[in-house]
């Protein structure tokens, strides 16, 4: 059996109270609402999805802004439902970071340091142990180890306190240089997992990536340096998961999206909200790091909703760490066909699991393949997704 582990992960929640969204358009979860039905917003709507689906996960992953403009009172508000999702979900721990908007970088507060509301948060903000959280406030960043996954936590808005860096993440050198010495005495695990805000390599999608985090490939080169990881990162209300640049054993990363924020310019024609459940494992006798997302987003009054292939580049189903070849896996795909003329798509994934961890544009590219060299069309159901394969007539 492959080592497996499952990550329910939400980002950008941007809560608020109504007193500062007066006109209904900047604030989808408010901190202080009186009505918090079913499908009010979306952190009612997803206890709604958990008990509906069942759902449940190994740990709560939040890469940040988990309030709107530092608010005090919501930050706390989502420190404690983050808290409760973990308990329906029966998960180990809430990893999460800081995000831009949960430090008070312009001093609202006459007397206080911009992360103070984050320091009385409890528990503990970023992680309920002492030595990992002042090494988190000390250094940037904290590494530990729970059960069989590695986690690095790094605070991407660590220089927010000075008003020149206010526009982007950034990991120093002073942090990187010890992130390198940690790495190199913390045994590495069956999964390498960094949570940070921001994105450390270039978004492109969109026009979205022009505020890259400062050192962001110093820091994925860090990290391709000791191991396989998967990095996890929010601030884009944007999803998307592709490779880092680079020669060996490049990290996985996974852009979030908003769970419950602002959507805005071409990006509303595109994205909406999303929560996701990535389901990691060690797959095969090379022990490659592979996995499924699976991923939700709100509809007004209807809820969280499986959405198909409505969003083409990250459909609700997706994979992710397959580095084959693509010609080898339709030539397999072919083979597994036979002499059949229609399989289900759960059959030839049960032959050929490579096909679970293809990322969007590797499916496309094999949908295209099987097609033209083998007449093999992948027919798709009502969401947009794969459900089956034919043999194409040649009659």
């Amino acid at each position: 059996m492959n080592p497996r582990v499952t990550f329910a992960v939400l980002s950008d929640l941007h809560a608020a109270p109504k007193s500062s969204d007066p006109k209904g358009t900047e604030v989808k979860l408010y901190s202080d609402g009186d009505s918090f039905g079913k499908h009010d917003n979306p952190l009612s709507s997803l206890y709604e999805l958990i008990s509906r689906e069942p759902l449940s996960a190994d740990f709560v992953v939040c890469p940040g802004d988990m309030t709107n403009r530092a608010d005090g009172g919501a930050l706390k508000y989502v420190w404690e439902q983050l808290h409760n999702l973990r308990a329906k979900l029966n998960a180990q721990q809430v990893i999460a970071t800081v995000g831009n908007h949960d430090v008070d970088s312009r001093c609202h507060d006459v007397g206080t340091i911009p992360r103070e509301a984050l320091m009385r948060l409890i528990p503990r903000f970023p992680i309920p142990v002492d030595t990992h959280a002042d090494h988190f406030w000390a250094h940037g960043y904290f590494l530990t180890t729970i059960g069989m996954v590695r986690f690095l936590v790094l605070n991407s808005s660590w220089l927010h306190e000075h008003r020149d860096e206010l526009e982007r993440g950034s990991v120093t050198n002073y942090t990187l240089e010890k992130l390198r010495q940690d790495l190199e005495m913390h045994p590495v695990a069956a999964f390498n997992v960094a949570v940070c805000h921001h994105h450390p390599h270039v978004h492109s999608d969109l026009d979205l990536g022009g505020d890259i985090m400062l050192n962001g490939q110093k820091f994925l080169d860090v990290l391709s340096a000791d191991a396989a990881w998967l990095v996890i990162h929010g601030h884009k209300h944007h999803p998307k998961i592709e490779l880092a640049q680079g020669e060996f054993q490049q990290p996985i990363v996974l852009a979030c999206g908003s769970f419950s924020g602002k959507l805005e310019g071409a990006n509303a024609t595109v994205s909406r909200n999303y929560f996701h459940m990535v389901h990691a494992e060690k797959f095969g006798q090379d022990a490659e790091l592979r996995g499924v997302v699976e991923s939700w987003n709100w509809v007004s009054g209807l809820g969280w909703e499986r959405y198909g292939n409505a969003n083409a580049t990250f459909p609700s189903r997706l994979g992710f760490g397959f580095g084959g070849s693509i010609q080898e896996l339709v030539r397999k795909v072919a083979s597994s066909m036979g002499a059949h003329q229609l399989k289900r798509w759960e059959e030839i994934v049960t032959l050929q699991p490579d096909l679970a961890h293809l990322t969007p544009r590797k499916l496309n590219a094999l949908c295209t393949e099987l097609q033209v060299r083998h007449g093999i069309v992948i027919a798709r159901d009502e969401t947009g997704l794969p459900s089956e394969l034919g043999v194409r007539s040649t009659c």
